[in-house]
């Protein structure tokens, strides 16, 4: 796969219904990009890929996204947050606002909140339903870096609209899905994906359950 283009295999839409039982493999990601999110079979933690490193051999991922990333945008920042997380990435936004980005961020975290989601205890359970049972975690005084997309509001369902970030520090003792973050003298890398490839599972669970948009709200709480 080219640079900055995204894969990604199944929908967002379909992991808020549950559908998580099976995926490809490391070794078939890893073909089609170095740096990715995502989440192992039946929903069991979050998933972060840096140059092609971050995850067991023997996993499989009902749901990833995966580029090849070669950033476009490099600066250092004095501070940089969630909040304005979005103006360290100009130009690039708001002009590629209906693009998919890329982005990556390298530092040392004053703090960084992140969440990690419970395994499925029952065949599809809903997202929403262990998003009641996720276990909040913080650190402080870190290195360690944030990598994730920026998905254009359209695409929501298929993706989560915004940003989707996961973190993982250096010494790789912690690690999960972004609530929230403060960096001083950080390092922003990001680029805009040319191209978005979508491979739906082809199992019985995706085919057995009649697929459903979901609010950005429900979204959100799921995945925000």
């Amino acid at each position: 796969m080219s640079p900055n283009n995204l894969y990604q295999y199944s929908v967002i839409s379909a992991l808020m219904q549950g559908v998580a039982r099976t995926g490809p493999t490391i070794n078939q990601v890893l073909c089609h990009g170095d740096h990715g999110l995502g989440t192992v079979d039946h929903i069991n933690g979050e998933v972060i890929v840096v140059d092609g490193l971050g995850v067991e051999a023997t996993d499989v991922f009902p749901f990833i996204m995966m580029t090849h990333f070669k950033p476009t945008l490099s600066k250092r920042l004095p501070s940089l947050n969630m909040s304005n997380l979005q103006d360290g990435l100009s130009p690039l936004l708001p002009s590629r606002q209906n693009c998919f980005l890329s982005v990556r961020v390298d530092g040392r975290f004053d703090r960084v909140t992140f969440r990690v989601i419970p395994a499925q205890t029952q065949t599809r359970e809903p997202l929403l339903a262990l998003a009641q049972r996720q276990q909040m975690h913080s650190v402080e005084n870190v290195r360690g870096l944030l990598f994730g997309f920026w998905s254009p509001s359209f695409t929501n369902g298929f993706s989560v609209s915004g940003f989707h970030l996961h973190f993982l520090s250096d010494d790789r003792s912690a690690g999960g899905h972004v609530t929230g973050f403060e960096a001083g003298d950080a390092k922003i890398s990001a680029a805009v994906l040319k191209e978005y490839q979508v491979e739906l599972p082809q199992d019985e669970d995706f085919h057995e359950v009649p697929i459903r948009g979901f609010g950005t709200d429900d979204m959100h709480a799921a995945e925000g």
